[in-house]
């Protein structure tokens, strides 16, 4: 009996991190639409998708490959 209990306590953490990993993808897809870099409408489209994908990893990758003024000023 444990052992089944076991498994279902491991599924319900697996599903709840996988929750969190999506919640957090979706933060990052978010972050890029309330962006005030001026892009083009395709650029920022392939910005969002590879947030949404990839979480902060191509968040800030896609980051660092746009110029200094394409970026607003702070």
């Amino acid at each position: 009996m444990t052992g089944i209990r076991y498994l279902e306590n491991t599924d319900i953490k697996i599903i709840a991190m996988l929750i969190g990993l999506t919640l957090l993808h979706c933060v990052f897809a978010r972050r890029v639409f309330k962006s005030q870099a001026n892009l083009s409408t395709n650029k920022k489209c392939l910005w969002c998708l590879l947030s949404l994908f990839l979480g902060p990893i191509g968040y800030y990758a896609y980051h660092g490959l746009i110029p200094l003024d394409k970026l607003p000023n702070d």
